[in-house]
């Protein structure tokens, strides 16, 4: 997610640019107090991450997490005496996945209410918006403008489209440091265990400011894809991956040879998913749209 290349020229760069060295702001109201943490902790995890097979699948993610630098786990009894100002504990959840058994969430909008009957307001609900919030704004757009370009499109025109998924997207954006603490939760383990923290370093899906300063990075690798897509067809040097993309029966039965000089084309960013959209005159041409997307990405 650090700008480079053509990024550098974008009007938000160097917002882009701010997030990727120093962290993205993550304001989340007033610390808690030792008593509110240990009924957090007590509280542990949502009933879904105790499931065995929930449990493995997230002791695995997050051991991968630690070796990437992505996260930490630490223990309660090592902190509890001097805890991190900005510590706040909230149930990690485990709900079934399409492409996998689970996929991980914490849930920030958990409220925990104690046994005094004080109520601990969520980490969304104290958090101060300070990302940008236009980034989100063509979200609701691009589905009607997909559907606006094939009925545009002639009916005999062969149209290809293809998305491209950025794995586990927001943990691509950093916290600013020391406040990856605000997203600890307990890491579920067997009974008798000591506690486990696991912090990450990263934003997390589930966290209200999530999507805006996503969106915010991958808005710009749109608008320099686009760049990309106007630059003369066969300019764009193969990416690793195009053959990937300009595979199959159907690509093989376009020409090789370009009748007219047009390519009509959509390209679209929904959070980390790219989808591009292309009514090609020949092969090259999906090459071309193919490059252009993933060449921001490296």
């Amino acid at each position: 997610m650090c700008p480079s290349g053509l990024a550098l020229h974008h009007p938000a760069a160097e917002t882009l640019l701010s997030y990727a060295t120093s962290g993205c702001p993550t304001q989340t109201g007033k610390a808690w107090s030792r008593e509110q943490i240990e009924a957090a902790i007590e509280r542990g995890p949502h009933v879904s991450a105790l499931v065995a097979e929930a449990m493995e699948q997230l002791q695995t993610e997050v051991a991968e997490k630690v070796t990437q630098g992505q996260a930490k786990v630490v223990l309660w009894d090592d902190i509890k005496h001097n805890f991190p100002s900005e510590l706040k504990i909230s149930p990690i959840a485990m709900i079934p996945h399409k492409s996998r058994a689970f996929r991980a969430i914490l849930d920030l909008s958990f409220a925990l209410k104690l046994a005094n009957g004080e109520e601990v307001p969520s980490v969304n609900s104290t958090s101060t918006k300070t990302a940008p919030a236009g980034a989100i704004d063509q979200l609701g757009q691009s589905l009607s403008r997909m559907i606006h370009a094939f009925a545009q499109a002639d009916a005999d025109s062969k149209v290809f489209m293809a998305k491209w998924d950025i794995k586990d997207g927001f943990w691509r954006l950093d916290c600013q440091q020391g406040e990856e603490w605000n997203f600890a939760y307990v890491l579920p383990q067997e009974e008798g265990q000591p506690v486990k923290l696991v912090v990450p370093t990263s934003l997390q899906m589930g966290w209200i400011e999530s999507p805006p300063y996503f969106c915010t990075a991958s808005e710009i690798g749109r608008d320099v894809a686009e760049q990309h897509m106007e630059r003369k067809i066969g300019s764009i040097p193969d990416h690793k991956f195009v053959s990937l993309a300009a595979q199959g029966d159907d690509f093989d039965n376009l020409s090789n040879y370009r009748a007219e000089n047009r390519l009509s084309y959509l390209l679209e960013v929904f959070v980390d998913d790219y989808i591009a959209l292309a009514i090609p005159t020949c092969q090259e041409d999906l090459r071309h749209v193919a490059n252009a997307v993933m060449t921001p990405m490296l």
